[in-house]
């Protein structure tokens, strides 16, 4: 037991990067450091929305409805979160050698992985769920204990089922492809992602309201407020999440546990596929390239989980709107603080943040892997390699962009000379994050990997990208609030300036190994 706790600890360590401070070498502990701060930054931004949620449904008389709302959006964002991340690393992790030459029995080394992930989940999910009780203090007239216990309840059933639900249904996805010999990581990544958050979608539609706290709200698994603790429906609810979040645990231990050998098994012989996928060749050079990059993209489940989520939201939003899931969309408005937001602002703040949040282009060139020294020897100029690796990020947006073109004019009837200056600027800014994060990796490339996730979420690169897009998208969102044309235009020719400027340094740079 002592064996198993100090394995734990080193595998939280591990997995936060918190090991990696003390290490003698600068660049590992500088890496450290901006992986850790990138996970403080994001959970520090999500309380901050919390708050804001706490705001709105206070200015709704609806505080009641917190703990329903934040066990949804919880359950949800863990859920995509899990399977965009996917389980390769439960299944078989780069540290898997290390631990299982422990002397340690065999099913806690196999489970050690997935009980880890639980620990972190369940920690975080109690400190958000315990700022929620923070902020509703002054509303709730009920006793301390009572609360911590359906707080501490919350705090494991919630991550238990967003682990175990997205785990078996990436397996048996996975499993049904490979039967039907239809298997490749795109289709397998649409298919879990989809199956998983079909009733969220269900629920949104049926909801026939703009209200994003109405559509959370209805597809919580927690059904009854905090209101309600006293009831007999409320404690049923519980027992039942219970219940089925100790079978889903269950089932998800015996499958890992007794068929970990024929996992470990599949995920190698998909990285064998993805390693034969991404050998590289020339041929007319600049179609070669983009061959050769849709290879290596699709070839990683990882990478395309990660980057594909944003342009396939992006076009399922706009077929949405187009079809009239949701009726008299247009005269929508939403009052937040004194300022009132249409759906127009809306859409184009959600479209914006689609086309900012994940590029492909800040992990491209670390993606190369070790396999990199092709390039560092071939007659290519590096503006066509990085021209290549920025199209294919453009071309994955481009279908939602023309279907946002067609919404703009059809659904929200704007006029010619501002729709005009909106698809420049949509271009614009998804260039310039393109290039942004080919720029950003390619002075900090990262050839030296064993797991696609260490490279697509976790390098250097990735991180100072999202951060920078993090910077930008209210800058840019702001401007889009004000909509005058007279201050779009100088958006779009700052960004041309930026794009300009960053493709002659990158021109002037070379492809450096590290």
């Amino acid at each position: 037991m002592h064996n198993l706790k100090l394995l734990f600890s080193f595998r939280l360590k591990n997995q936060m990067k918190l090991s990696n401070l003390n290490s003698s070498n600068k660049e590992v502990r500088k890496y450290a450091i901006y992986t850790i701060s990138g996970y403080i930054a994001a959970f520090l931004m999500f309380l901050g929305y919390v708050l804001f949620i706490a705001i709105d449904l206070n200015a709704n008389n609806n505080m009641a409805a917190l703990f329903v709302l934040l066990s949804s959006l919880l359950f949800w964002i863990f859920g995509i979160w899990n399977n965009l991340s996917g389980f390769d690393d439960v299944i078989d992790g780069k540290d898997s050698d290390f631990i299982f030459s422990l002397p340690i029995k065999s099913w806690e080394a196999k489970l050690l992985p997935l009980l880890s992930k639980y620990i972190i989940h369940i920690i975080l999910t109690f400190i958000v769920l315990m700022f929620g009780y923070i902020l509703t203090l002054s509303f709730l007239n009920i006793y301390f204990i009572v609360i911590l216990f359906v707080l501490l309840v919350l705090s494991f059933i919630i991550p238990l089922l967003a682990i175990n639900l997205t785990f078996l249904i990436s397996l048996l996805v996975r499993n049904f492809l490979t039967l039907i010999k239809f298997h490749n990581n795109v289709t397998e990544s649409i298919l879990s992602l989809g199956i998983f958050i079909a009733p969220l979608i269900y629920f949104i539609v049926n909801s026939k309201s703009m209200d994003y706290k109405d559509w959370f709200i209805n597809a919580s698994i927690f059904r009854y407020s905090i209101d309600d603790i006293t009831e007999s429906h409320f404690l049923l609810n519980l027992i039942l999440l219970f219940i089925i979040a100790v079978v889903t645990t269950t089932i998800t231990i015996y499958v890992l546990h007794y068929f970990h050998h024929f996992l470990k098994d599949q995920k190698r012989k998909q990285l064998k596929r993805r390693n034969t996928n991404a050998v590289w060749t020339v041929n007319t050079p600049i179609i070669a390239l983009l061959r050769k990059e849709f290879k290596l993209y699709f070839s990683s489940l990882t990478y395309v989980s990660n980057t594909l989520l944003t342009p396939v939201g992006m076009i399922a939003l706009n077929i949405c709107i187009l079809i009239r899931v949701i009726p008299n969309m247009p005269s929508f408005s939403y009052d937040v603080i004194g300022f009132t937001i249409t759906a127009q602002h809306l859409f184009t703040m959600i479209t914006f943040v689609f086309l900012m949040l994940t590029t492909t282009t800040s992990c491209s060139l670390s993606f190369e892997g070790k396999s990199i020294w092709v390039m560092l020897v071939a007659p290519i100029r590096i503006t066509k390699i990085a021209l290549a690796k920025v199209s294919v990020n453009i071309l994955l947006f481009l279908p939602g962009m023309a279907l946002t073109v067609i919404v703009f004019y059809t659904v929200f009837h704007v006029s010619i000379p501002y729709l005009i200056t909106m698809v420049v600027l949509m271009f614009t800014t998804l260039a310039l994050i393109s290039i942004v994060g080919f720029l950003v990796n390619l002075r900090f490339p990262t050839y030296t990997w064993s797991n696609d996730m260490e490279v697509v979420k976790q390098s250097k690169a990735t991180i100072i990208t999202a951060v920078i897009s993090m910077v930008t998208i209210p800058i840019i969102i702001l401007v889009v609030y004000l909509g005058s044309i007279f201050f779009l235009l100088p958006i779009i020719l700052i960004e041309i300036l930026f794009i300009i400027g960053m493709m002659n340094k990158i021109s002037n740079s070379s492809l450096i190994l590290n």
